[in-house]
């Protein structure tokens, strides 16, 4: 009798975890990858939207991030999510870039002094604007929003991340992120606060998620072809 060769098969690309994508990539299938840069191409783009506002900036903080992940993988220890993970070099990527650009002052994202913070009142958005009209005024105010303001308000509200997530990512406590959002909320007007949070906000949708996954998956492979 011949010896069962068969193996397991991989869940879909839909269904199958992150860390059993990483299991299978480290093993040496070097295009699952492909599953984890489809997966979490619209949160690291919203993340460099809020960090660095230019989509070519992002797109390229966005490889680096990507390539950075995929090399230190067999060493990713899974005492947090990798999403969290992958989402603190998005934002270390975007940083450095930023010194680059000599854009942002050193210590924008340092620790500051919080009072506490009042209690929220929030006035439901007029009725009077369309839909493509809201998101255009949405993101027109999320971007004038300072840097770290724009990116906590961006993770907390339109990812729908914890804040204790959040603060992970950023290297925060806990306490500045909630004042920081506050205080992001407190500059954005009223009316449109209740629909900031719409998953149509900076979307990353198949015109650009397509062709960039292609670029990120060609150097994936490149790599590992070294």
């Amino acid at each position: 009798m011949q010896p069962d060769t068969m193996t397991t098969p991989i869940e879909s690309p839909e269904t199958i975890s992150d860390f059993a994508v990483i299991d299978e990539v480290v093993r040496g299938n070097r295009e699952m990858f492909e599953v984890l840069v489809r997966r979490h191409n619209q949160r690291l783009f919203r993340v460099g939207m809020a960090c660095l506002g230019r989509r070519e900036l992002v797109e390229d903080a966005m490889q680096n991030a990507y390539l950075k992940a995929f090399l230190h993988l067999p060493r990713f220890r899974r005492s947090a999510a990798f999403a969290t993970w992958l989402t603190r070099i998005m934002v270390n990527e975007c940083r450095m870039l930023l010194r680059k650009q000599h854009t942002v002052r050193e210590d924008e994202w340092l620790e500051e002094d919080h009072t506490a913070i009042p209690d929220e009142q929030v006035t439901p958005a007029g009725q009077n604007l369309s839909l493509n009209e809201m998101k255009t005024l949405l993101e027109h105010a999320i971007n004038e929003l300072p840097g770290n303001y724009r990116t906590v308000y961006v993770m907390r509200e339109i990812e729908q991340l914890n804040t204790a997530e959040t603060a992970e990512c950023l290297g925060l406590s806990v306490e500045n992120v909630k004042v920081t959002l506050h205080r992001a909320r407190e500059q954005l007007k009223t009316q449109l606060l209740k629909s900031a949070a719409m998953p149509e906000l900076f979307a990353f949708k198949a015109p650009l998620c397509n062709p960039f996954t292609a670029r990120v998956m060609a150097r994936v492979l490149e790599i590992s072809r070294r």
